[in-house]
């Protein structure tokens, strides 16, 4: 793993640009960090890189967001977030299968939440807020 610094959305979403270089169809990846730590920007970012023109939204009030993406070997970019839930069993609520996903690319916020058997996170990338416009991502 190395730390990047990112001093604002741009540097952010360039950071994304070159990660999306080692995403493979069916990673899922846990979004490690506070809020406003930079979670959403660096899914835009990998969206952006993947060749997607859609809208990316944080995912705190709708659970889940989907992003198809054109052209490539991966067809989505999946973008959740955990926050609220208490326990595996809510998740069945949104009927996610991730079997179903193969050709798609997950990220999770807070995939602390549960355990390793019920979201198997196959790696993560960490965000810490450094000051106001600054980030540390580490991957």
């Amino acid at each position: 793993m190395k730390d990047y610094i990112a001093r604002g959305e741009e540097e952010t979403k360039k950071l994304a640009a070159t990660f999306v270089k080692t995403l493979q169809p069916g990673d899922v990846i846990g979004l490690i960090g506070d809020l406003g730590a930079g979670k959403t920007t660096f899914v835009r970012g990998i969206v952006e890189a993947l060749g997607s023109s859609v809208r990316v939204k944080s995912p705190t009030f709708t659970v889940m967001n989907e992003y198809p993406i054109d052209n490539h070997t991966i067809k989505k970019v999946l973008h959740m977030d955990l926050y609220r839930f208490q326990n595996p069993i809510e998740l069945e609520a949104i009927a996610f299968d991730q079997n179903e996903h193969n050709d798609d690319v997950i990220f999770v916020e807070w995939p602390d939440i549960f355990d390793e058997r019920a979201f198997p996170i196959r790696r993560e990338v960490y965000f810490s807020v450094e000051g106001p416009d600054t980030r540390k991502i580490t991957f």
